[in-house]
């Protein structure tokens, strides 16, 4: 859970994941968000302000997110309702079209003020579709702010070969402070190692795979960063995995490969045709709208689709650990004590701060 109240004290002009006016501050000359989980949205819903930064997935995605009483109404009355997004105040509809897409690896400048500018580059954050870190530069100051992140091994090296991070690894440059989002390190729950992705996925395949063949499983994808799991689960057991119209086509708007990488496994790709006169579709993607073609399902929770009715159903719902519970899958999306330490010690810095918790450590 997301306690940072937005304002770096390195960049104060700009806000970061938090966009409610606050009491005795300027207003923001910038503002940038990390990906589209809700303890990171707060203010975004009316929001009036300067652009907002982020991804290309996370602008696409936040601009269709709808609250689920309006999404269970739909499927439970099997009504067509007009889609009432929740952020449709940013988009173009309003007039206003907020949102600022910058790809992943790419410096880019930023002017706050004719006399000053920023330099920022997103670095893929291993946690959710569209999630990003931030590195903010100019020529004085320079800061890493997570969002949220798990910094498992192979992510640690893919920062290690990020050339626009080869000179604060290589000690070249510091980092005057990192801001990290330490969701499960505190003082009443710290978790000092976790399973990785990887291991969670093949532990939880290997206890469905104990079950009887017709057995049917409901996957709780109650937020966006399971998506890995679809995908292994589809292979592991040759399935498509069946989703509600509204999941459907939120992954649909993220299905170009640069926008997203795992978009075309999702809901599939086409090309042109030798003529150019029709699209041929060339893979339909491992997501299914029919119940009835798989006994995997990751539709909406409160509703029962036709392929649950009537079946003996197994419900998986992620966990932190990799204890199973009729089955769980240990698939934590944030990092552990050590994964932070490592993140920290891959870098040249000056102090670290706990985003959730405003503390400091100076190294």
């Amino acid at each position: 859970q997301s306690t940072f109240l937005g304002i770096p004290k390195e960049f104060p002009e700009i806000r970061i994941d938090y966009f409610k006016e606050q009491l005795g501050t300027l207003p923001p000359k910038a503002c940038f968000l990390s990906h589209i989980h809700s303890d990171h949205l707060q203010g975004l819903d009316n929001y009036i302000g300067p652009v907002v930064y982020c991804s290309p997935a996370t602008k696409k995605l936040l601009l269709r997110l709808e609250k689920k009483s309006v999404r269970l109404t739909r499927l439970c009355n099997e009504v067509e309702i007009e889609p009432q997004r929740m952020y449709r105040n940013l988009g173009p509809e309003y007039g206003r079209d907020v949102l600022r897409a910058i790809p992943y690896n790419t410096p880019t400048t930023i002017e706050l003020d004719p006399c000053q500018t920023i330099t920022v580059t997103l670095l893929e954050a291993n946690h959710c579709p569209g999630s990003t870190m931030f590195l903010i530069e100019n020529d004085n100051k320079a800061i890493l702010y997570t969002g949220d992140i798990r910094a498992e091994d192979w992510w640690l090296e893919s920062l290690r070969r990020n050339p626009i991070l080869v000179p604060y690894t290589r000690g070249w440059k510091r980092l005057d402070c990192i801001y990290l989002d330490t969701t499960f390190c505190g003082p009443s729950m710290t978790y000092e190692t976790f399973p990785s992705k990887t291991q969670g996925i093949g532990l939880l395949i290997s206890e469905i795979r104990k079950y009887p063949k017709d057995t049917a499983f409901h996957f709780n994808a109650w937020t966006y960063g399971y998506e890995d799991l679809w995908i292994a689960l589809a292979s592991a057991f040759n399935v498509k995995i069946h989703v509600d119209k509204y999941r459907y086509e939120i992954f649909q708007s993220v299905g170009d490969a640069s926008v997203y990488e795992y978009g075309p496994c999702l809901t599939g790709y086409s090309a042109l045709s030798m003529d150019r006169c029709e699209r041929m579709p060339l893979s339909e993607g491992c997501l299914t709208l029919d119940p009835n073609c798989t006994r995997f399902h990751s539709c909406e929770r409160g509703y029962v689709c036709e392929g649950r009715a009537g079946s003996h159903v197994v419900y998986v719902h992620p966990t932190i650990n990799s204890q199973i519970r009729e089955p769980g899958a240990g698939y934590p999306r944030n990092g552990s004590g050590h994964e932070y330490r490592s993140l920290s010690s891959l870098v040249t810095i000056d102090v670290m701060i706990d985003a959730n918790k405003n503390s400091q450590r100076r190294n």
